[in-house]
């Protein structure tokens, strides 16, 4: 795929055109958070963490991660897909920013003690997957992040809270999953929870199921990262 295509996916994504409702679910790529963003730039950077995320890892990427949904704590303000902002903050504090991606990253969240973010926003589900990955030896720009929903469910007038998407919301953004793995034909997927395995499935597409890590599903998790590793090992062999 060219960067032509990845600039088309990110314009569709951030435009949200296809949110069912735009009442119970947050796009942060289009949507600007007056109370908890840190200027109404906020969704605009976000799109450019996105942009400069996919394309370092297209041509590159061995394996791709789908899980549900955006949670309030993790692509809500970094950007990127089970990713929390204080991890891409200490990362380039510590000159490892290119884990990422090149250039700057910046905060979108507004410092405020609902949030406990002095340091910047953290989800646990973002270190537990990128821990799980880099320890067992994968490099940053080996796998790619997304969510088969795209966008962050949340119940109506409770910008912070996570819910399951329905089943409206995962066939009507359906379209955007399928735009994304095009960008990166061929390469394996593991499907992360419930949610991204059933809509991949309707899809017809195959992938590595693995447990959710949230909720003390990160042993299991692990174990799939193991299967999956010692999967693609055989394939190459």
């Amino acid at each position: 795929m060219s960067a032509n295509d990845l600039d088309s996916f990110v314009r569709t994504v951030a435009a949200g055109a296809l949110i069912p409702d735009h009442g119970t679910m947050f796009n942060p790529w289009g949507d600007h958070d007056p109370v908890h963003d840190l200027s109404p730039d906020a969704p605009a950077v976000r799109a450019d963490h996105l942009q400069r995320y996919l394309a370092a890892r297209m041509g590159r990427a061995k394996v791709l991660l789908i899980a549900e949904a955006p949670s309030y704590s993790g692509a809500k303000f970094s950007g990127m897909a089970m990713t929390s902002e204080r991890d891409v903050l200490a990362a380039h504090a510590a000159g490892r920013g290119g884990d990422y991606f090149d250039g700057s990253f910046q905060r979108t969240s507004r410092i405020l003690p609902q949030l406990k973010n002095v340091d910047g926003v953290v989800e646990r589900t973002a270190s537990i997957v990128w821990g799980a990955m880099t320890g067992k030896g994968w490099s940053a720009s080996d796998f790619v992040l997304w969510n088969a929903v795209a966008y962050h469910p949340h119940q109506r007038g409770q910008p912070l809270t996570n819910r399951a998407p329905t089943t409206i919301e995962r066939r009507a953004l359906r379209p955007l999953l399928e735009q994304f793995i095009a960008l990166y034909p061929g390469v394996p997927r593991l499907a992360i929870g419930r949610v991204c395995q059933q809509s991949l499935a309707d899809m017809h597409i195959e992938a590595l199921p693995a447990r959710h890590p949230s909720y003390g599903g990160a042993p299991e998790f692990r174990t799939a990262v193991d299967a999956l590793r010692t999967q693609l090992t055989a394939a190459q062999a």
